[in-house]
């Protein structure tokens, strides 16, 4: 159930980032990555002591807080997310 509302998250996440008119592009590359880990992880089962992976949630977190300013539409979705992680133990 976590890993489905993580890629529920990471829907929505992606949809607003669509809707939204610009992010600037060192944002979008922070994004992508976390992104591309979130999916490693899910898919692959990445052992959890690994440190590219240990730390998705306050990445995830610490991107909310980024976004909130001139975002604030995606800071909430980030900030879900990494509170899932976190639960996740990731």
């Amino acid at each position: 159930m976590n890993r489905d509302h993580v890629k529920q998250l990471l829907t929505q996440l992606h949809a607003e980032l669509s809707d939204t008119v610009e992010v600037d592009g060192e944002l979008k590359t922070l994004l992508q990555d976390l992104n591309t880990d979130i999916h490693h992880v899910l898919t692959a089962d990445q052992a959890k002591d690994d440190p590219v992976y240990t730390a998705l949630s306050e990445r995830s977190v610490a991107l909310s807080a980024k976004f909130a300013a001139e975002h604030p539409t995606l800071e909430p979705v980030l900030r879900e997310l990494g509170s899932m992680l976190a639960k996740m133990g990731i």
